[in-house]
């Protein structure tokens, strides 16, 4: 029979390598993610509305493979702290470097992530000031469109 200080351990152990599988499927979705926003930028810049609906629909899928692997996150007892203060507590653990790198990586894709998306709201918002005027000025020669105009859609 095991004592309980190495059932605990064991099982520490056991959520530690489950946290590391967890973790690196979340950074390959991270890094999906990465190549569609910026695939969502160049569909914008470029005006390819028909792509940027595909990519829409990518980048959806994406985010919510994402929030499923967060709930099997969750499921491991870890989610009162934060992935830093995890690694903080396996610093003497073999897991810790593993951790310390899945940690740094996912932040700066996190990142990079967050940057495009600013990019990508800036340019939609550009977008549809320039629609706003250009109807504006076919509205001033008496021409009206034949659909109506909405930032929400």
């Amino acid at each position: 029979m095991t004592s309980l200080h190495e059932e605990l351990i064991d099982t520490w152990d056991f959520r530690l390598r489950k946290l590391l599988y967890i973790l690196n499927e979340e950074k390959a979705l991270l890094g999906n993610l990465y190549r569609i926003v910026s695939e969502e930028r160049d569909a914008i810049v470029g005006l390819k509305y028909k792509e940027l609906e595909g990519i829409l629909r990518k980048k959806e899928e994406t985010i919510m493979k994402l929030s499923l692997w967060e709930k099997e996150r969750e499921k491991l007892g870890l989610n009162k702290k934060s992935l830093y203060e995890i690694i903080i507590e396996c610093e003497h653990n073999e897991e810790f470097y593993q951790l310390r790198e899945l940690y740094n990586s996912m932040k700066a894709l996190l990142d990079a992530i967050g940057e495009i998306q600013k990019i990508n709201e800036q340019l939609i918002n550009r977008s549809i000031f320039h629609i706003g005027m250009s109807l504006k000025f076919l509205e001033s020669f008496g021409i009206s469109p034949k659909q109506s105009f909405s930032k929400e859609a």
